[in-house]
This record gives structure tokens, sequence and C-alpha cells, in this order.
């Protein structure tokens, strides 16, 4: 299991909602069997599943998650027998069968603690298939005193036989206001907003491309785009340069990018006055869709610089619509 701090949680109060639904629904003895957590990147949800695992299992017989009886203590170290943690290993594309029967196994085993059994899957939308039906066994007939915990930004892509038998919790992003007196209640020196323009909104991935030297990236990228504009950026060297450094965050850039292009010449009716107007936002759509793709498709056979080089090339073809 991945150690984390059990009270991170708390520290988000964009998730303060969703902690008192669960503190709600158990005071009503009304907790499920199952959770989806629908969460963004960026937004702490593996944090959210820690805290509410934290919160099933806590020994404590007044505030939940203590942090100091005996379960608080083996969570905090990554080793509680009650609980189970399943992550995509580094070397493999989807959560594998193996990986979802352990904690099944877990789950269906009398808890070693006398109480309740959990196990957490993030990113559950990357199960394959025989992963996927081999957990519905288990939510089909959930042994007792329970709780899997299943983490997806894309719960679309999951099994709708798996997302029908599990409790929603949604975690929407909080407000651009809420989010950047947030960021510089951690960091008042820092000039947070375009991270957290290019963080989708989401606070904790904010801070996650402030320590990925992002500053360096979004020169590179203004750069590149203004060339690109101008047809004067080569192509064959700058996907090449993208496969090898930071693909995902240059994707995510793009994304951000184009659609605030849109959105702008949308709001000035600047993209609605010509047929070639038209024609380059249709182009920009279509980018952005390759781009979302291609961040998908990291996860699997891409040969990186030959599809950057595709997108740019569509790019430019769209901005000299």
């Amino acid at each position: 299991m991945t150690v984390m701090e059990i009270g991170a949680a708390t520290k988000y109060p964009w998730l303060a909602s969703a902690r008192q639904q669960i503190t709600a629904a158990t005071r009503r003895d009304r907790l499920p069997h199952a959770l989806l957590i629908h969460c963004a990147s960026g937004l702490g949800d593996e944090s959210l599943a820690l805290w509410i695992a934290a919160f099933v299992l806590c020994e404590s017989p007044a505030e939940r998650p203590c942090g100091h009886c005996a379960s608080c203590r083996l969570i905090a170290a990554g080793n509680h027998p009650d609980l189970s943690w399943v992550a995509r290993a580094e070397d493999s594309k989807q959560l594998q069968i193996d990986q979802i029967r352990a904690i099944c196994d877990v789950l269906a085993f009398k808890s070693y603690r006398g109480g309740y059994k959990a196990a957490v899957v993030t990113t559950a939308d990357l199960m394959t298939a025989n992963a996927a039906n081999a957990l519905l066994k288990t939510l089909e007939e959930p042994p007792p005193q329970s709780l899997l915990i299943l983490c997806s930004a894309r719960p679309s892509r999951l099994p709708a036989t798996i997302v029908s038998r599990c409790q929603r919790l949604t975690i929407a992003a909080p407000s651009r206001a809420a989010a950047l007196n947030w960021l510089r209640a951690q960091d008042a020196e820092v000039a947070w907003n375009d991270l957290l323009e290019f963080a989708s909104g989401a606070p904790l991935r904010a801070i996650e491309l402030r320590s990925t030297a992002f500053d360096e990236l979004h020169r590179d990228m203004t750069q590149s785009v203004a060339q690109l504009a101008r047809g004067a950026l080569d192509i064959p060297g700058a996907a090449e340069r993208w496969a090898r450094d930071a693909l995902a965050t240059r994707l995510e850039w793009i994304e951000t990018w184009i659609t605030n292009s849109i959105r702008e010449a949308v709001l000035n009716s600047a993209g609605l006055q010509s047929s070639g107007g038209i024609r380059k936002i249709r182009g920009l759509y279509g980018v952005l869709d390759r781009a979302r793709g291609m961040r998908l498709e990291l996860l699997s056979s891409l040969n990186a610089q030959l599809a950057a080089e595709e997108l740019l090339l569509r790019a430019e073809a769209a901005l000299a619509a």
C-alpha cells in the first residue's frame, strides 16, 4: 500500500462535503459497501479514499479517524492487515486480474482486528476486462463489514454493471478564487495564476506543476505556438523535443491553450465572422480531440515522436485556416 498521510484530506476544503457525507451515512448506519470517487486529477481522490478507509477502520469511539489508535498507526505505516491498496504498476498499462483477486480475497476473509475491511482501487477505469469481471463478483455479493472504494477520473470507461453497484461521490473543483486563496495560503510568493490555469483549476495539480519547472516549459510552449502560427516552427525538431521531455504536461498545456483560444474567439465573436474563422475553430477542436486522445494513449504503445509531429502538423494547418 502507498504510505500516505491520513489527515491530508482534511487540509483540502473542496473535500469537506464528501467527508461530511461519509460521516452522516455512518451515523445513520447507511454506509454503502462500495463507493466510486469521481474526481479529476489534482483534487485529492487518493487522499479522500485513504481518509474514508481510515474512518471505517479507526478504533476510536469518538473522533474518527483519530490518527492515534492502533489501526490508524498501522495505516500510517502502510501495513494495516485489513486495508488493501491497488494501483497500476509502473511497468503495466492496466490493473491486472491478480491485483483485483487479491483485494477481493482480503474483503472476503475475516477481519484481523475484528472490525471493517477496506480496499481502495486507484485509476479503476484502467482495469482489464477480466479484472473488472472479478471485481463484479464481489460487488454482487459484498462480504459483511467491507468497504470497496474505487477512484476514477473517467467513470464512463468503467462497465455500467460496476458503476450501478457503487454509490458515487463526485468531487468538483473549487472556484478559481477559492483555489487561488488556498494556494496562496500554502505559499504567497508563488504566481499561481498560470499554474492553476494549466492545471484545469485543480490546486494539487498546480502544486505538482510548480515542482516540474513549469515556468520554463510554459515559455517554450508559448514560443512554439507563436512560431507555429507563423509557419516558422521546426516541427520534426519540436516533436522530438516533446517526445523526450514532459509530453503529458505539454499535451495538458495544448488542451488548455486551445480551450482558452476557442472561448476567447467565441466570446469576442471573432471566430464567427467568416468561413475562415469557423474553419479555424473546427480545426482547433480537431487538435484538442487528438491531444486528449494522445494523453490516454500514453499508457499504451504510442509512438510519442510521430504522434507529436502529427499533432503539430494539425495545429499548424488549423492556425493557418
